[in-house]
């Protein structure tokens, strides 16, 4: 069986997916490589793997950083787990719903300039190009007090991003720029969250300038374009049900976002791929040692089992018990409060701001690409009258 499975609606599953939950949760499969490796679609298995350290991401982290002139390891430095539940405490004493909440009104302030700006651009307008992806790299200048003449450098980097598609020595050439950013940021006197993170203290340990440097990095790339991306979804998928945005519109789906979030999911299964440390036994099957396993999230928040009609696309479901886009236990997103304010504010005002809005040619002619991390609309055009 070869996997990804092909999807002929975005936000429809593959038929595989429901006959594999149902048959086989722990399949094995051929990925686009040509390797193999096991692929698992249920909440409880999917789970399981995201929270169990015997699956590691480590030689994912080491592949991606191998020939990388820039110095980021991917975060292979803090892939240990005793690292990595160090560099974790401390990252997360700071990075918390407190930090997101304090940064709300600037990630409100950004999302009325972009609405400012979308309204008076000629009709019909791209939301990825003139909202989506402008309002994720705001949010994430705001998060580390980027200054002005820095600015500029991380645009060259999503622009980079964007453009490099599934090709991933593009990939690496864009996060160089990334990386100089960050080192630069770091060197410069600190201020806001840099310097709470500096000052961030666990049993005797501390960042070090390094450290910054790779978690500015590591917030930075996974963070951006999932937010952008995750924007796009979300505004197809309230789009597509014209109901539903009117819920959120008029203020009636408070939990509009987990249900985006488990309904019209951004990741493609690729950015959890993990290998196995030793032989597990996952689903009923014994997953040998050094196997690569992939998490199938959006088939896991499909789940028949955990989610009453998984299929229907109900905005005042809204329960985070339904998904796992943020991951789970030790390897549960750290940058997740920041990334639902933005989604909260971003896709509600957008809702409120312009009631009028449409695809511009049809939701059934928005076009989706992907690349090796996210599926999303390669254009949305969109009118706002």
């Amino acid at each position: 069986m070869r996997y990804p499975f092909e999807r002929r609606c975005p936000f429809q599953e593959p038929a595989e997916f429901a006959a594999l939950r149902a048959g086989e949760p722990v399949a094995p499969v051929a990925l686009p490589s040509g390797a193999s490796g096991y692929l698992v679609t249920t909440y409880d298995e999917v789970r399981r793997v995201l929270t169990d350290d015997r699956f590691s991401r480590t030689p994912v982290r080491e592949q991606a950083g191998r020939g990388n002139p820039g110095g980021f390891d991917f975060g292979l430095s803090v892939a240990d787990p005793v690292a990595h539940e160090r560099w974790r405490r401390l990252v997360g004493s700071v990075v918390n719903p407190r930090l997101a909440e304090t940064l709300r009104p600037r990630i409100v302030t950004a999302v009325e300039q972009l609405l400012d700006r979308l309204a008076a651009t000629p009709q019909p307008a791209d939301l990825m190009t003139c909202y989506a992806r402008p309002l994720a790299l705001r949010v994430l200048g705001e998060l580390f007090d980027v200054p002005d003449d820095l600015r500029p450098m991380l645009t060259t980097w999503a622009a980079g991003i964007a453009a490099a598609g599934a090709d991933m020595r593009a990939f690496g050439a864009a996060t160089q720029t990334l990386h100089h950013c960050a080192v630069e940021l770091v060197a410069r006197p600190h201020g806001g969250l840099l310097t709470a993170l500096a000052a961030a203290r666990h049993d005797g340990h501390a960042l070090t300038d390094a450290d910054l440097v790779r978690t500015v990095m590591l917030m930075a790339i996974a963070g951006y374009e999932t937010s952008a991306v995750q924007i796009g979804n979300g505004v197809l998928a309230l789009l597509q049900h014209p109901e539903q945005l009117a819920l959120v519109r008029d203020g009636h789906a408070d939990g509009a976002v987990d249900e985006i979030l488990r309904y019209a999911q951004a990741g493609t299964g690729f950015a959890g791929i993990t290998y196995t440390v030793e032989g597990v036994e996952l689903g009923g099957v014994t997953v040998p040692p050094g196997a690569a396993v992939l998490v199938a999230l959006d088939s896991a928040a499909r789940d028949e089992r955990r989610v009453p009609e998984p299929q229907v696309f109900d905005v005042t479901r809204g329960s985070a018990r339904y998904h796992l886009a943020f991951g789970s236990g030790g390897h549960y997103c750290l940058g997740a409060p920041v990334a639902r304010v933005e989604l909260e504010e971003g896709l509600t005002r957008l809702c409120r701001r312009f009631p009028g809005l449409r695809a511009a040619y049809g939701t059934e002619k928005v076009v989706f690409t992907r690349n090796l991390l996210h599926h999303y609309p390669r254009e949305l055009p969109v009118h706002t009258d």
